[in-house]
């Protein structure tokens, strides 16, 4: 981890050496990115029509519904859950 003492000289030479900065900024915006898995899914109805995906987040698994537009926070800390039910 930087030290904030150090920061402002960081800074200093990131704006001379902009390719670093930009890789450096490419690096941050990749971990702020939310990467769906799709879930296999069936259901017992023919009526019903949706699709399932998960992405990996600290503490668990953040699940949306399409097209439903829902989303739920399920609480996994070793992430063991492998995408199925337990039935």
């Amino acid at each position: 981890m930087l030290n904030p003492k150090e920061a402002p000289a960081m800074l200093d030479l990131l704006e001379e050496d902009s390719t670093t900065w930009h890789k450096l900024r490419e690096a941050a915006l990749d971990k702020r990115t939310l990467c769906f898995e799709l879930l296999s899914n069936r259901t017992t109805t023919t009526s019903a029509s949706f699709t399932i995906y998960r992405a990996r987040i600290p503490g668990g698994w953040l699940v949306t519904v399409r097209p439903h537009d829902s989303v739920t926070f399920v609480p996994d800390p070793q992430h063991e859950w492998n995408g199925g039910s337990s039935d």
